[in-house]
């Protein structure tokens, strides 16, 4: 146990949180996996789901895509109740047994020994319902990192990355964790946080100006995240054939790279600054890789150069995650933690859909692009989201402006705690 001692209250964190963080993180990536596992390769999907013959017409890769972001857009309302009226651990606990039921339909699903193809696609769509209502995770991580961290821990505790298996955040959130919340707070501003109703905690984060610009910051860095999905399956009409390794290498290099800007993160607290930098950064990726998918592919250069490109545009669709979390809590603070991530998290599922939804209907069309078949106009849906990825940047470029309110309250609690030091010490000398 750590603890550091003010004039008036001493702030402790627990061993404890690191058990939570732990099966946390664990819980989220074992959860996306089960997202991106078929939703990054296409053609393989359907061609099990649905056969030879219904392969052309089949849809069971893009269904498991959507219904993962149609459900988490419900969960995230629901979360938001569930998480400020019963706790951070009840909410995980119930998303770990969704994440576990859900993996285990989506095994039966994908058996050889399943011929039946309508049951294949019934149990794929229903288990991968399931496993999306665990999503309401996306409302606890930033409260999990406010109420058991010190504040300069926050950002890097929020971007931890751990990689295991579906059973062990069970066993660490009903085995090993115990409270929702720590016996004493870690900071001045976890203490003195408003615990109101949380209807009314919504409509304080929607009639705020500023936190309506980082939902549109947030939501379309959330929404280029899938983009790279879908360019990992683009990118074989250029004759690529690397499977699902780009998301794979992508997801791998995020990992550290995360990481690595939360801890500068929590050192500096220049969330702005940091947005900003991870906005250029990915428009600039972005236009790169669709200018660079103009030639086809000629040697294995050409898979190192996406693949990288790759890379960097998920490392800033992973940075910026946390980082935007951090700034809507600390703009509409002593608004609840999960109130506030939990409505940046349902407009970020909600435009991940659509956009998503959006690139498929534009390779479908013949605007701009002649439809050649297989692949359609897949350059316009590039278009597209290399238009996104500009507009972020421009977005925060001129319209992001976080205050910092709960950083303040730390500040001022600081000061006065040494103020009273300093009269104490005067005092003393006389």
């Amino acid at each position: 146990m750590e603890k550091h001692t003010t004039s008036e209250n001493e702030y402790r964190v627990y061993t404890e949180r690191w058990f939570i963080l732990l099966a946390t993180t664990v819980l989220i990536f074992t959860n996306i996996m089960q997202w991106v596992s078929f939703s990054a390769q296409i053609d393989q999907t359907n061609m099990f789901f649905c056969g030879p013959d219904g392969f052309h017409d089949c849809s069971a890769a893009f269904l498991s895509n959507q219904i993962y972001q149609i459900v988490a857009v419900i969960v995230s309302i629901i979360g938001m109740y569930f998480a400020t009226v019963f706790g951070t651990l009840p909410t995980l606990r119930l998303a770990g047994v969704f994440n576990i039921f859900g993996a285990l339909i989506r095994l039966v699903s994908s058996l050889p020994s399943l011929q039946n193809f309508f049951w294949r696609q019934f149990l794929l769509i229903l288990g991968t319902s399931v496993a999306a209502a665990a999503q309401m995770y996306f409302v606890v991580f930033s409260k999990i990192a406010e109420s058991w961290f010190f504040p300069r821990h926050r950002a890097s505790a929020n971007d931890a990355i751990i990689a295991a298996a579906c059973l062990v955040p069970l066993f660490l959130l009903f085995v090993l964790c115990r409270r929702s919340v720590p016996k004493t707070p870690p900071s001045a501003s976890s203490q003195h946080e408003v615990n109101g109703p949380v209807t009314r905690g919504i409509l304080k984060c929607l009639k705020d100006r500023q936190f309506l610009v980082q939902i549109v910051v947030y939501s379309i860095n959330f929404a280029i995240a899938n983009g790279i999905i879908y360019t990992s399956n683009a990118i074989n009409y250029r004759g690529y054939n690397l499977r699902g390794y780009p998301i794979a290498i992508a997801t791998l290099v995020c990992m550290f790279s995360a990481y690595f800007v939360g801890i500068i993160a929590d050192k500096t607290r220049k969330f702005k600054t940091i947005a900003l930098i991870n906005a250029l950064v990915c428009a600039v990726c972005v236009v790169a890789l669709r200018l660079y998918l103009i030639k086809v592919y000629s040697g294995w250069y050409d898979s190192v150069i996406v693949c990288t490109l790759l890379s960097i545009i998920m490392s800033c669709c992973a940075i910026h995650t946390p980082i935007g979390n951090e700034m809507g809590v600390e703009t509409t603070y002593p608004v609840q933690e999960s109130i506030s991530t939990g409505v940046l998290n349902t407009f970020g599922q909600a435009w991940l859909f659509c956009l998503y939804f959006v690139m498929y209907a534009l390779q479908d069309s013949n605007w701009v692009y002649k439809n050649n078949g297989k692949g359609g106009s897949w350059e316009l849906a590039l278009d597209f989201w290399a238009f996104m990825s500009i507009l972020n940047f421009v977005v925060a470029l001129f319209f992001l402006r976080p205050r910092y309110n709960r950083l303040q309250m730390e500040e001022e609690a600081k000061r006065t705690e040494e103020a009273i030091r300093e009269s104490v010490s005067t005092i003393c000398k006389y």
